[in-house]
């Protein structure tokens, strides 16, 4: 457990809610309970999550009944009514990070619904789009979910997790500025690997002592960009190589390019990892051509171990918007272009540009320490306190 953030303030009780509490099932996920560890020392956290996977001494948890696999939509209402009623009476704050009706603060993960089905649709577009909509209790059920997740009262605040999503918060959908904060993701220290380490870890792994070796992590291969990525991967030297952690589906359309392409020999799978430490450690490059990330968290893990990044502009990775192309990362302006991003691999692993980018990178995310980031969000509890007052 980390130290207290605070002194001599009030003990807040707070109740978290996320279907999956976990430090390894993906950023948002990560997010969360990071954000708690931090909060804890200070203040009586209550979780209530469907799918425990982290547990902390100073923290409670309870486990909410999953109700049923499928449809997701039923049981996204359910987890809401839920938790609703657990958390009506008895705690101070209540901070969701899902699509709940109900919560103080509403941390943003994610691309709004409503953004992304409605903006800059027009025409018979936009009333197909409404017809859709208005035709499917799935749809209906994530837009009217969020609608109310969303809509102004008194005592509630937004929290992005990136300026852009900030931006289309406010400019795109309407939202209120000053009830619009950012919190961005963090990280715990900084970790510079030694030659030894980096070819020790290498071994442990199997993976070839010699050449370059790239990182792409996800669980959705295809937002993430991978098949772009083993196509440049197949114009580059055989003697740079890539590992791929998480779940990364589908799984049988990529195996198959891998297939195709003739690289099952330079691709290493290393899966769901508990503990990210080696990933990192092994890397020469992080190569993160997603396309849609709301904020990027890999890519600040990536730096916080001195392994420069490239990522996508920030009109798809949120993280981009804070980076300087050439100085602390490489900005891809276009993910989906194959020979722009084995150019800027090729670039990018080569010195003294390797070396230059893993030590602004380093300098770059050793500023973003969860510590002062949970100061932030334990301001905003108070803030939702004082309101309520």
């Amino acid at each position: 457990m980390t130290e207290g953030i605070s002194q001599s303030k009030k003990r807040l009780r707070v109740a978290v809610l996320a279907r999956i509490f976990s430090t390894s099932a993906g950023g948002a996920e990560r997010y969360c309970a990071s954000l708690v560890n931090h909060l804890a020392a200070d203040h009586e956290i209550h979780i209530f999550a469907q799918d425990i996977r982290a547990h902390y001494p100073q923290v409670v948890f309870h486990t909410v009944p999953l109700f049923c696999r499928r449809p997701r939509w039923i049981n996204q209402i359910a987890f809401a009514i839920y938790t609703w009623w657990q958390t009506r009476k008895g705690f101070d704050v209540v901070h969701s990070h899902e699509n709940t009706w109900h919560g103080d603060v509403q941390t943003i993960h994610v691309l709004p619904f409503g953004y992304l089905w409605f903006v800059n649709r027009h025409g018979l577009g936009l009333f197909l789009k409404y017809l859709q909509l208005i035709t499917s209790p799935r749809l209906l059920t994530y837009w009217c979910l969020e609608k109310m997740r969303m809509r102004d009262q008194q005592g509630r605040y937004l929290v992005a997790v990136s300026e852009p999503v900030k931006s289309v918060l406010n400019k795109e959908l309407g939202y209120d500025l000053q009830n619009i904060h950012v919190i961005p993701p963090g990280i715990d220290s900084t970790h510079v690997h030694t030659a030894h380490e980096k070819m020790q870890a290498r071994l442990n792994w199997g993976l070839p002592l010699q050449g370059k070796c790239l990182l792409w992590i996800g669980n959705n291969a295809d937002k993430k960009g991978l098949p772009t990525l083993l196509k440049a991967l197949a114009k580059l030297p055989e003697d740079i190589f890539m590992v791929i952690v998480g779940s990364a589906s589908p799984e049988n359309s990529w195996r198959s390019q891998v297939a195709t392409l003739g690289l099952e020999d330079r691709i290493y799978v290393k899966g769901v990892l508990e503990d990210m430490a080696p990933a990192y450690t092994v890397a020469d490059l992080l190569v993160h051509p997603t396309l849609e990330d709301t904020f990027g968290m890999v890519v600040l893990e990536s730096m916080s171990h001195a392994v420069p990044a490239i990522v996508s502009s920030a009109q798809y990775c949120g993280v981009a918007a804070e980076l300087t192309h050439l100085e602390n990362a490489w900005i891809l302006q276009d993910p989906l272009d194959a020979k722009a991003l084995a150019d800027a691999i090729v670039k990018s692993v080569e010195s003294p540009l390797q070396d230059t980018l893993g030590q602004h990178a380093l300098t770059w995310a050793s500023k973003q320490n969860w510590k002062h980031l949970a100061l932030a969000q334990e301001a905003l509890y108070y803030d939702v306190v004082r309101m309520k007052a």
